[in-house]
């Protein structure tokens, strides 16, 4: 510890001693899975990330990056851990250029605060915000008054998340139907390789690369490949009408019945969504409370001109009651808002409501919704879990949280065996189980990234290459990367 401090001495005087922190009660704040790191750097820009990655390489110090800490929990236990770099204090929005559609925003900047910016004059946002009238100071290019734009994602944790976070995870939510991927929205991007070389690519237009696209790489890197740093995304003009019909069901065979429906027709809904009824209950937001009317339901998000909204609602009605739906509700404009963002919230809901919750993402081809999704409702009612349930309806993929200790401490292989169990099903089909989250202590007896494809040669060889100290998140990513 004493050539440490020598070492965060001599960094201290290239970035400011109030940039390092060893405090027990803030390391305490930037555990990762019950490991506590040795120092926190708080860099205010690139070139600090830089001296700091620098310092750590030299001596052999691993690195965790940190955004808000909203996916922190996810992957692996690192194999180590001695530096986390925050990226608290880069948290300014470079370039608003609204005029040509483009936004490029420190890692640090809250999802919530560049939808806030890029709000109207009016306040129009595309989360349901309440305070949308402060302005970053460093600004270029655009007015407020030629805003009325957004950044098309829909991640998780989406008012508390960073938008580096968001691009290192690849998060992304129900509305990725319309929008699509964070890696199909980045221009550009620069980030610190483990090196400490600054490393850009990319640029504000859309057709800027050739040959490989190294910005993509550390899309879903979850901090294993370097510190992300800045990022140029493309924006779209806000929706003129946003509206969601929530239809309940009986049974989960009529509530997919009407989501295959809906994705059969020329219809472009922004989400289709099937929830249970427990994750209904999860979903109050503000006074949108009593949605939990049936055992199913299916939320259809809709999102584009008014008049095609409100055709699409039309239909979506007639093709709900002709299934049997038992009741609907609609939500427009601000509480379509809230709706969504509690589902962003799901997961931090069910952590709350169960007993050191564990959280998965089945995927599977998308004709075996059915068949997989129906096994995995089974086998969670024959062990009579409560469990929440979010079928992706239009990406093959279905996202369940359980309790991972539901007999009160002596259940915990009921809920571990069940997840091998899913996971085992998956494979069989074709797809894979993912952990977003789950207690530490179980993490040994989960495969946190499922079973690693082919692909995994691919990552280990681009690993060695980019990262070859093994400095960066070690230990944390696919196959113990």
């Amino acid at each position: 510890m004493t050539e440490l401090r020598k070492e965060l001495a001599q960094l201290a005087e290239g970035i400011g001693s109030n940039r390092i922190e060893t405090e027990g009660t803030v390391l305490a704040k930037y555990t990762v899975d019950n490991l506590r790191p040795r120092a926190v750097v708080f860099p205010r820009n690139a070139r600090e990330v830089s001296e700091a990655v620098r310092m750590a390489g030299r001596e052999h110090l691993s690195i965790v990056p940190w955004g808000s800490g909203t996916q922190i929990g996810m992957g692996n236990i690192p194999s180590r851990l001695d530096l986390v770099i925050s990226s608290a204090r880069m948290d300014h929005m470079l370039d608003v250029d609204t005029a040509n559609l483009t936004i490029t925003v420190e890692a640090g900047v809250r999802f919530r605060d560049i939808q806030a910016r890029l709000a109207t004059e009016e306040d129009r946002c595309y989360l349901p915000l309440e305070d949308l009238s402060k302005d970053q100071d460093e600004l270029i290019c655009s007015d407020r008054s030629s805003s009325g734009c957004f950044l098309p994602m829909d991640p998780p944790f989406s008012d508390t998340a960073t938008i580096g976070g968001i691009v290192a995870a690849n998060s992304s939510g129900p509305r990725r139907l319309l929008y699509r991927f964070p890696r199909d929205l980045l221009l550009g991007v620069r980030f610190v390789a483990p090196d400490g070389e600054l490393v850009g690519t990319g640029g504000k237009t859309v057709k800027n690369v050739s040959g490989y696209d190294i910005s993509k790489l550390m899309v879903g890197s979850y901090g294993s490949l370097g510190f992300i740093c800045e990022m140029t995304f493309k924006l779209l003009p806000l929706p003129e009408r946003m509206e969601t019909s929530l239809l309940f069901f009986e049974s989960f065979e009529d509530a997919r019945a009407l989501a295959e429906a809906v994705l059969d027709t020329p219809l472009v809904p922004a989400a289709v969504e099937v929830v249970n009824r427990s994750a209904c209950q999860m979903l109050s937001y503000g006074h949108l409370t009593g949605i939990d009317r049936g055992p199913y339901a299916v939320a259809v998000a809709m999102e584009g001109f008014e008049p095609a909204v409100q055709r699409m609602k039309r239909e979506v009605l007639d093709m709900a009651k002709g299934l049997g739906a038992k009741e609907d509700l609609s939500f427009a404009e601000d509480d379509h808002r809230r709706f969504w963002l509690a589902v962003s919230h799901l997961q931090t809901a069910a952590d709350q409501r169960f007993s050191r919750a564990i959280t998965c993402k089945l995927t599977y081809p998308i004709s075996l919704t059915r068949e997989v999704v129906g096994f995995a409702e089974k086998l969670l009612s024959d062990k009579d879990l409560n469990h929440t349930l979010m079928v992706h309806a239009g990406t093959g993929a279905c996202v369940i949280s359980l309790s991972g200790d539901p007999e009160g401490g002596r259940g915990q292989g009921t809920a571990v065996t069940l997840i091998q169990d899913l996971l085992a099903h998956c494979r069989n089909k074709g797809g894979n189980l993912l952990i977003h989250s789950a207690p530490s202590d179980l993490k040994p007896r989960l495969k946190m990234w499922g079973e690693p494809g082919p692909d995994l040669l691919v990552m280990e060889r681009i690993k060695r290459q980019l990262d070859p100290a093994g400095i960066f998140s070690p230990g944390r990513f696919v196959g113990g990367l």
